[in-house]
């Protein structure tokens, strides 16, 4: 594992900033990554997130995603994963914002599988976690929570081996924004580039409860699929 770090770490020239000069703190792994990215009006995003964070926009167009996934290896530095608490299914909803001219992304809900490690995270990172019965097999995600329902089929095609600006501006993200107006710093993370690849979408049905007046889950305005990245993640100073 050690050696594996080491590696992850030493792998930055894709970074659009240092990486924090102190000690990491977690290690996990986002595998079997599902993105849906839709556009959204400028005017209906203001009002979602909190006013001490910029909007940010691909040439002047902003968006929300849904990212469907499995959290792995869960564990701080210096200790060892767990299986039941460093092992779960994970669907957030997040968008794309600035802050000191620093570039991350905000989330608008996060639902994931197991109870205790929907409320260890929700305690420890201060992120908006709710638990939801998630099931999933390699192509097919069921999520039926408070917050949302979704049923995802999808089949994983080719590597995406042109990936254009927008590609990497929606995924290539270094930092995560929380709801706290008195504590603007981000949380920061590390992993090396996502390797994306082409996907058929064979049925998607999508509600959030809060959400579905501004947007059209059911019709994203592009997608990807990523065998996963390793990453690294410092806690607030």
């Amino acid at each position: 594992m050690k050696k594996e770090i080491q590696d992850i770490i030493s792998y930055k020239k894709h970074r659009p900033w240092e990486m924090p000069n102190r000690h990491w703190f977690w290690y996990q792994e986002w595998n079997d990554v599902l993105f849906l990215h839709y556009q959204i009006q400028e005017k209906d995003l203001r009002k979602l997130v909190p006013d001490f964070l910029e909007l940010d926009s691909f040439e002047g167009s902003y968006f929300v995603s849904v990212v469907a996934f499995t959290m792995n290896q869960i564990h701080i530095r210096n200790t060892f994963p767990i299986g039941y608490f460093s092992n779960f299914h994970e669907v957030n909803l997040r968008t794309y914002v600035k802050n000191k001219n620093k570039p991350g992304v905000y989330f608008l809900s996060i639902e994931a599988e197991k109870l205790i490690p929907t409320v260890m995270a929700k305690l420890l990172s201060g992120l908006p976690y709710e638990h939801s019965k998630i099931e999933r097999s390699p192509n097919f995600y069921y999520l039926n929570g408070k917050r949302s329902q979704i049923k995802i089929d999808f089949t994983v095609r080719n590597k995406n081996e042109n990936l254009k600006g927008i590609d990497l501006w929606l995924t290539e993200r270094y930092c995560l924004y929380k709801d706290n107006s008195k504590n603007q710093i981000p949380l920061e993370v590390h992993h090396k580039p996502w390797d994306l690849y082409h996907c058929e979408l064979k049925n998607l049905e999508i509600k959030y409860q809060k959400f579905n007046e501004y947007l059209d889950f059911n019709h994203p305005s592009l997608y990807h699929y990523s065998p996963g990245v390793k990453v690294i993640a410092w806690n607030q100073n």
